[in-house]
């Protein structure tokens, strides 16, 4: 049965993801160095409890604008989750051949504010995959099983029918763990390979 549905993580698949920026930039605006950003927004857990829909994007702002004492725009909080991420151009080229064959998603650990900035910072992610799907929207992130089952069952989907692209270990041994025929992300070549493998790319294509 020729697969579905691909779906790609974000960070370091799909984009690079790199939270220097964003930190740096709230450090600047809080007048707190980088150090103290981090030390308040994980403080409880926050920021990863935030991956699993721990709040809602409204409660996400309110508790980093208190969490750092400094009252950020929701446009300047947006731009700053978008910050993290540097879209790579050849992955997003391979999604859109691939997408002539399957469909093309995202799979991601993120949270509601990240949602909200995408459509205006990355227009063409939005433009290429479909569904872009965010851990807080199931209540559990990667690499918990939860994740991957209810995602499937959203999709209706069979496992066998989802092939997963991404660059952790963990997170590929989880979804295989259910049945999903997950890739592990450490080339584009070697991605468009195991592609063209399961017919998703032209033989050509992997040259």
């Amino acid at each position: 049965m020729l697969s579905s549905i691909v779906l790609f993580d974000l960070g370091d698949v799909v984009a690079d993801f790199d939270p220097a920026p964003r930190i740096a930039e709230f450090a600047r605006h809080a007048r707190l160095t980088g150090a103290e950003v981090t030390a308040r927004l994980s403080a409880g857990d926050f920021w990863r409890n935030t991956d699993r829909g721990a709040c809602s994007s409204d409660e996400m702002h309110e508790q980093i604008c208190t969490r750092l004492d400094y009252r950020f725009s929701r446009a300047e909080l947006l731009r700053l989750q978008a910050a993290a991420f540097t879209l790579r151009p050849e992955v997003v080229r391979l999604a859109i051949e691939v997408s002539a064959r399957a469909r093309v998603g995202v799979l991601t650990n993120n949270a509601p504010l990240l949602q909200d900035a995408l459509p205006t910072h990355f227009p063409e992610l939005t433009r290429v995959f479909a569904p872009i799907l965010y851990s807080f929207e199931f209540g559990c992130a990667k690499p918990e099983r939860a994740l991957f089952e209810r995602v499937a069952a959203r999709m209706a989907l069979e496992p066998k029918q989802i092939v997963f692209v991404d660059d952790q270990v963990s997170h590929v041994e989880a979804a295989r763990s259910v049945g999903w025929d997950a890739l592990r992300f450490e080339s584009v070549a070697g991605l468009r390979c195991a592609l063209a493998d399961r017919g998703l790319l032209s033989a050509q294509a992997r040259e």
